[in-house]
């Protein structure tokens, strides 16, 4: 269908008030919050936690991790576009998306222990770095399929749910605050389990892994009761959304569609990097605490600083709202972005200094807010405009290909961390290094936190200018859109 500008002037106004869908009640939006929670939960956990864990208390080395991770990567982007077309088809009488967050939510929540058990730990007879390599390049692949139909099919819950700019602005505010908790319960809840992130001349690896062990299963209980709470009270599939057999795309035509959409591949360029930066954050930031600001007795400082990061990260939401209705989603974005970059430049001077980083996180908290609130909002206008040219609503097959591609920031994360920490003499972490020995990560950990994210971060600016659907162009999609669902009704 092409796109025309007839009465483009009050579409805006038009498409605000026009009701698409019964607007769904608080307690249903809160609920639906639970589903991002559990997701985020587990998933910033085990991105918190893997890499140190691995390379700390397993003791690989960290050339061995970047090759793991990246095959990781590599499985991740063949189920990621899969997974998505396959959601849009299923039918069930608990809906497409809620057939699968029936089927693996006790899958997930378990595969949360199962990552803190390699071979190490059951016996010394098969402590061996091949063994226990093999484990965690098995155990992080099956946490990533289970996390993969979690997380797609309540992302792709969210356009389906909520149709307007307005109503997904709303929407946001509760889900995103949900999504905060999970990120304070995956963040700051390790640091209060686990008393030492690290093992220490004093600590052995084995008292350190029951830490872990512990940690894993407070979160596969979390995400089995939040995960269910979201399927019984949160989750509101749209029955008009459900395509009819014979109009049905097979799951590769979709997915050449999805991956022919230039506005899409900008969008999730930008995207990409957001996740490079955001995983980055998350992969560093304990060793960043031990190494450079000097938090060695316990991590209360360490549960401060997260905390100053996402409590923040709340608080600004309302704020993000008004940001992006008074000056446009897109352009909103760009500004929190460029805000973002200026908060991580005093990372690269902030030796000994918790405190002071304390107070830079809040800084960096209204950067992350940003991105939290307008990613969701701009893929779903992607998601939009692609139903007005085909006719089909295939959300799933988005969120699929944008996990794929987002699981490539994986790569550029650990080349970045290996080829930086090796080159500072890292290659394996050392137990008791000497003054000397401790400067070279001080060194690599600072450069991977302020000037290697802040290019990222330009990335996404850059690619956030190019991105088109705003201003007149999505006016007319508004309009066209309204007209559409209005003659199917």
């Amino acid at each position: 269908m092409e796109i025309n500008e007839k009465n483009v002037s009050s579409a805006v106004d038009d498409v605000q008030n026009f009701n698409y869908n019964t607007k769904h009640p608080t307690s249903t939006t809160v609920c639906f919050g639970f589903g991002a929670m559990a997701d985020q939960m587990s998933h910033q956990a085990f991105q918190f936690l893997v890499f140190s864990y691995y390379y700390a208390v397993v003791g690989l080395r960290v050339d061995v991790l970047a090759g793991a991770f990246i095959l990781f990567a590599i499985w991740d982007s063949i189920n990621d576009p899969l997974l998505g077309p396959l959601s849009d088809r299923t039918k069930s009488r608990f809906g497409r998306r809620g057939f699968w967050i029936l089927v693996i939510t006790v899958p997930f929540g378990l595969i949360n222990i199962f990552l803190f058990t390699p071979p190490m730990f059951w016996s010394n007879s098969i402590d061996s770095p091949l063994w226990n390599t093999v484990y965690m390049i098995v155990i992080i692949m099956l946490y990533d399929l289970f996390y993969t139909v979690f997380s797609s099919n309540q992302l792709a819950l969210f356009p389906e749910m909520f149709k307007t700019d307005k109503a997904r602005a709303r929407a946001n505010k509760f889900k995103n605050i949900m999504t905060i908790v999970g990120l304070l319960l995956g963040f700051v809840f390790p640091t209060v389990l686990i008393s030492n992130l690290v093992p220490t001349e004093t600590v052995s690896a084995q008292e350190v892994n029951s830490m872990y062990v512990t940690t894993g299963i407070v979160i596969c209980i979390l995400v089995v009761i939040f995960g269910f709470l979201f399927f019984k009270f949160g989750m509101k599939e749209d029955p008009t959304h459900i395509t009819k057999p014979d109009e049905m795309l097979g799951i590769f035509e979709s997915l050449k569609i999805t991956l022919k959409n230039k506005t899409f591949l900008i969008f999730v360029s930008a995207n990409l990097f957001v996740w490079f930066i955001f995983k980055m954050l998350t992969t560093i930031i304990s060793l960043y605490g031990i190494h450079v600001l000097g938090i060695t007795d316990g991590n209360i400082l360490l549960t401060v600083m997260l905390l100053a990061a996402f409590l923040t990260a709340a608080a600004m939401f309302p704020f993000m709202e008004w940001l992006g209705n008074k000056f446009g989603m897109r352009k909103a974005f760009m500004m929190t972005t460029s805000f973002w970059i200026l908060a991580l430049v005093p990372f690269f001077f902030l030796d000994n200094l918790p405190i002071l980083a304390i107070v830079c996180m809040m800084f960096v908290g209204v950067g992350l807010s940003g991105t939290m609130f307008f990613v969701d909002i701009i893929i779903g206008r992607v998601i939009d405009e692609d139903e007005l040219k085909t006719g089909r609503r295939r959300q799933g097959a988005y969120y699929g290909v944008n996990a794929l591609i987002n699981r490539y920031s994986t790569i550029l994360v650990f080349l970045a961390v290996a080829g930086v920490l090796s080159g500072y003499g890292w290659g394996e972490y050392i137990v008791g290094a000497s003054l000397e020995e401790a400067s070279g990560i001080a060194s690599g950990l600072k450069l991977l936190m302020s000037p290697i994210s802040i290019v990222g971060l330009l990335m996404v600016l850059f690619f956030l200018w190019k991105f088109p659907l705003h201003g007149r162009r999505w006016e007319i999609v508004q309009r066209q859109l309204k007209e559409k669902r209005a003659q199917n009704q």
